[in-house]
């Protein structure tokens, strides 16, 4: 792996020479593999337990993440109809510390942002980690990430996820405010030099000036929507201190906030304390610790406590709806039909959902095989006694989506743009 010089000299001279030796084998070793069940979809020891499923594969725990799991090697999960349904999402272990900080901080319910969150990662961790009756909002500026992001929290299937397509200031202008701000900014991506070559190529110092600029500006824009006394989460997926202490110092002493020290944290974990000043932040070291590289810091808003806005929800003929001024909502819970000439077509959210109760559709139970026919979007063959009309697929108990049964075969009703575009077997 061929780094640029500069950023071989800035990061040496900021980690010393023993942490650097470490991150430079890390990088050159072959990442790990890790996943988070969804715990509103799978019983944990039910999973493990599952021989065809697990199919040889050996799961590790990752300590500070009660659901994620290192697996020993990387199998397709293309080609698992489990992933496809939700009951699992592939997420480096560094992430899966939000996990651990949720928990440790959060103990009542709250309304909470991740700003940047596509492809979603972070989002169902976070979702998962809440005390219930809890309310996430999962934003992503970006539109065609944005499409990526609410495809991915269908599949989580949770109902108190609304995933917006806005930036910083459209939420300020909307006088949206939070008990928990997630900031995963945008970064100079040195922490994904390992599984991405052209983060290296994209890297040099002026991109990192330009990255710790906009951190800034983003997180002051979103700074008037955190409550008094709420909890700001920063994470980078980057080594340099310019993008991560520098900035968590500059919030700290401009916008006027508190440094949060988490407890329990413990040494076999391997996370790196701070690089530059004496700041309680948490950095993921490849080499050092199992996982990618990854920056995160917790901080409380000065100011007392107090009651805020909060959404508004709205239940009407049997669909969970929001009354979001200002905000793009691209999916909140289970989405309405579609009506096609006299039929009306069921949103796939519906069978992705963890309402169940609100499916009236028939489910039928598929193998293998026929499930990842169904995800391809093709014709599918249902038992004889599959009642006519629109039913709902399921694999392992788990929804898939829809198909409409006309007898001697099914029509795909699976959205186009999922489907599984391999042909590998």
């Amino acid at each position: 792996m061929q780094l640029p010089k500069e950023f071989e000299e800035y990061t040496r001279s900021l980690m010393g020479e023993e942490l650097y030796s470490k991150l430079i084998s890390g990088l050159a070793a072959t990442p790990p593999v890790s996943i988070r069940l969804n715990p509103f979809k799978v019983a944990k020891d039910a999973y493990l337990e599952d021989e065809e499923q697990l199919n040889g594969l050996q799961l590790t725990p990752v300590p500070w993440a009660k659901d994620g799991y290192l697996l020993s090697e990387r199998p397709s999960f293309t080609l698992d109809p489990l992933f496809h349904a939700g009951a699992y999402y592939v997420q480096e272990a560094s992430s899966m510390f939000l996990d651990f900080i949720i928990r440790q901080l959060i103990k009542e319910p709250v309304t909470m942002l991740d700003l940047c969150a596509a492809p979603g990662g972070k989002t169902t961790c976070a979702m998962a980690a809440l005390p219930e009756g809890s309310i996430l909002y999962s934003n992503e500026p970006i539109r065609t990430r944005a499409n990526i992001l609410a495809e991915n929290v269908m599949k989580f299937g949770h109902p108190d996820i609304i995933v917006t397509n806005n930036y910083a200031k459209d939420y300020a202008k909307a006088k949206k405010t939070f008990d928990v701000i997630l900031t995963d900014v945008p970064c100079s991506g040195e922490g994904m030099f390992r599984k991405d070559p052209n983060a290296i190529n994209e890297w040099s110092t002026s991109n990192v000036d330009s990255c710790w600029k906009i951190q800034r500006s983003i997180v002051e824009d979103i700074w008037q929507c955190l409550k008094p006394g709420g909890i700001l989460i920063y994470s980078t997926c980057t080594f340099n201190a310019h993008e991560d202490e520098e900035n968590v110092q500059w919030i700290i002493d401009n916008l006027g906030a508190d440094p949060i020290a988490l407890e329990g944290v413990k040494e076999e974990w391997n996370i790196t304390g701070t690089l530059k000043g004496n700041l309680p932040v948490y950095r993921f070291i490849p080499g050092k610790t199992k996982g990618e590289g990854l920056f995160m810091a917790v901080m409380r808003k000065k100011g007392e406590p107090t009651q805020g806005s909060t959404p508004t929800i709205l239940k009407k003929e049997g669909k969970i709806s929001m009354k979001e001024k200002g905000l793009k909502v691209m999916t909140h819970g289970i989405n309405p039909p579609t009506q096609k000439g006299k039929k009306t077509i069921p949103d796939i959210s519906l069978a992705l959902s963890i309402n169940q109760k609100e499916n009236d559709y028939p489910h039928v139970d598929v193998d293998r095989q026929t499930a990842i026919n169904y995800l391809r979007r093709e014709a599918i063959t249902l038992p004889a006694n599959t009642p006519r009309g629109i039913v709902t697929i399921t694999y392992k108990g788990l929804g898939l989506g829809f198909a409409n049964n006309i007898g001697n075969r099914a029509n795909n009703l699976y959205p186009q743009e999922w489907r599984i575009k391999t042909t590998h077997v």
